[in-house]
C-alpha cells in the first residue's frame, strides 16, 4: 500500500517532500560525486548546512586525494581569474577558477587569488638556486601556504567556498626565475590595475635578459612587458631562435611570429634591433582552458 499521508498527492511531489536531510544528502552527491557515506559524514559534521559540507568535501578531496566521481548534472567551475605577482627577479602565476563570473568579480574571491599567488611566491623563493621554472598543479598548490602561519591554501579555498557557496578551484600556477636578468609579466582582463598581484583573465610571464651583465634599462624592462603583451595575444606555444625567419599566421614559435607592433617583422629580429633583450622562457594562462595532455617540461636554463 501507499505510505500513509500519501494518498492523493503526485508521486513527484510526494518524492519531492523528503526529509531535509535526504534532500540534502541527494543534493551534495549531485555535486561533490563523492560517495554517500562521504556526503552523509559531511552534512554531520556540518550540522546539515549544505554549503559547509560541501567546502569540507572538497578540502579532505584535496588533502587526502579522493578522486571525484563525474556527478550528474556537476558544474565545472571554468570562470575565475589568473593572478600575476612577482618580486625580484622571479614572476608567479596561479589561475582560480569560479563556477559564475559574478563571484570572480567579488572582493573575497579576489583574495584568495591573491593569497595562492603569495603562496606560490613563497615556494618559488624556497626551491632550489639553481631551477629556473616550476609548474604546479593543483594537489601541490593546495598544500601551500600564504605565508609563515597562515593556513594551507585548501583550508582558504574550503573557507571562501562557504562564504560564497560555488564550487571553487585552484587550478594550477607556475613560476619562472631569470638570475641576472628579469621576469616581465602581463594581466589582461576587466580587473582594474591594483598592487601587488595583476589580475585578468589571461596572464603571461617571460624571463628576459640584457645584451650585457649590466642591470636592464627601463627601455629593455618596457620593451619585455610589451613581448608579455604579445604571448597573451598571440599564443606562442614554443620558444624559438632570435635567428627564426618570419614564419605564417599559424607559426606557434614565439620568436618567429611576426611582432605586434611591426608583422612584417620577425619578434626575435625585432627585438635585437632594439636594444638586444634576450627572452629565455615564458609562461602562459588562459583562465579556464583544458591543460595539456602531457605533463609539461620544465622550463630551461637561460644560457650562461
Amino acid at each position: 500500500g501507499s505510505p500513509r499521508g500519501s494518498a492523493g498527492v503526485p508521486p513527484g511531489r510526494w518524492f519531492s517532500a523528503a526529509p531535509p536531510a535526504l534532500r540534502d544528502l541527494r543534493e551534495l552527491r549531485a555535486r561533490t560525486g563523492q560517495p554517500v557515506m562521504r556526503c552523509r559524514e559531511a552534512l554531520e559534521r556540518a550540522g546539515g548546512d549544505l554549503r559547509q559540507a560541501e567546502a569540507w568535501l572538497e578540502a579532505e578531496s584535496r588533502r587526502r586525494g579522493w578522486a571525484r566521481a563525474a556527478a550528474p548534472g556537476a558544474r565545472r567551475a571554468r570562470e575565475g581569474l589568473v593572478g600575476v605577482l612577482s618580486e625580484g627577479s622571479a614572476a608567479v602565476m596561479v589561475e582560480v577558477n569560479c563556477e559564475t563570473d559574478f563571484v570572480a568579480r567579488t572582493p573575497d574571491f579576489q583574495q584568495l587569488v591573491e593569497m595562492a599567488a603569495r603562496g606560490v611566491l613563497g615556494h618559488c623563493q624556497g626551491a632550489s638556486g639553481t631551477k629556473v621554472g616550476h609548474l604546479l598543479r593543483e594537489e601541490e598548490l593546495a598544500q601551500l601556504r600564504a605565508g609563515d602561519g597562515a593556513e594551507l591554501l585548501s583550508d582558504q579555498l574550503a573557507l571562501a567556498m562557504g562564504r560564497l557557496g560555488e564550487r571553487l578551484a585552484l587550478r594550477r600556477a607556475g613560476w619562472l626565475r631569470a638570475p641576472g636578468g628579469f621576469v616581465a609579466t602581463y594581466a589582461h582582463g576587466w580587473v582594474p590595475p591594483g598592487p601587488p598581484v595583476a589580475m585578468g583573465t589571461y596572464g603571461a610571464l617571460v624571463a628576459c635578459g640584457g645584451p650585457g651583465p649590466e642591470p636592464p634599462s627601463p627601455e629593455l624592462q618596457e620593451l619585455g612587458r610589451r613581448v608579455a603583451q604579445h604571448v597573451v595575444g598571440m599564443a606562442p606555444t614554443a620558444l624559438g631562435t632570435p635567428e627564426d625567419e618570419l614564419g605564417g599566421d599559424t607559426e606557434t614559435r614565439l620568436l618567429a611570429q611576426g611582432s605586434l607592433l611591426e608583422p612584417g617583422v620577425p619578434l626575435g629580429r625585432y627585438l635585437r634591433e632594439r636594444g638586444g633583450l634576450q627572452v629565455w622562457d615564458f609562461l602562459r594562462f588562459q583562465c579556464g582552458e583544458e591543460p595539456p595532455q602531457e605533463p609539461p617540461q620544465e622550463p630551461s636554463a637561460p644560457p650562461a
